[in-house]
């Protein structure tokens, strides 16, 4: 019997330990099962490279999002939307990226994350988004925009820039 009542202690402790561990993985892990959808309309509507717009000039750099592997994966279209005063990246509806915990917006250079780039976290993985920069966008510095994992160190998706 009492060989008995330490098999049943083992038994509860080595359960709790696995309840213990899916609660701390579940945020880790839950993301790249869920699809957070948004649809913003664009702040600044772009027709042509360097076209007047009231008394600014307005230009945009334009990119395609692709993956890394089978897991960090992304398509979809980026401008980057430059007037005198204000700077956006906007996200087109055709944009999706793999799910994950952690993400943000940032930006890179011949491949190559900038550490310490990031303007915003990623408002969805799915849909067209707005997120302005508050200083201005170099795009001498910053060739691509990239959809990057903060807590893992991890690229999702990057775009390179073009005119």
């Amino acid at each position: 019997i009492h060989m008995q009542h330490k098999k049943q202690v083992i038994g509860i402790v080595i359960f709790v330990i696995i309840l213990i561990a899916i609660y701390g993985a579940y945020p880790l892990i839950s993301p790249l099962f869920t699809d957070n959808k948004v649809h913003e309309e664009p702040l600044v509507h772009v027709t042509t490279n360097d076209t007047q717009s009231g008394s600014s000039t307005v230009s945009y750099l334009k990119g395609n999002f692709t993956g890394f592997d089978r897991i960090h994966t992304g398509t979809g279209t980026v401008q980057v939307i430059m007037e005198e005063n204000s700077h956006i990246i906007r996200f087109e509806p055709d944009f999706s990226v793999q799910n994950g915990p952690d993400l943000y917006v940032g930006f890179g250079k011949d491949g190559v994350y900038i550490e310490g780039s990031e303007i915003a976290a990623l408002k969805g993985n799915i849909g067209s988004q707005n997120y302005i920069v508050n200083t201005k966008f170099d795009k001498e510095k910053y060739t691509e925009v990239w959809i990057w994992c903060k807590r893992f160190s991890e690229p999702f998706a990057r775009a390179v820039l073009q005119i």
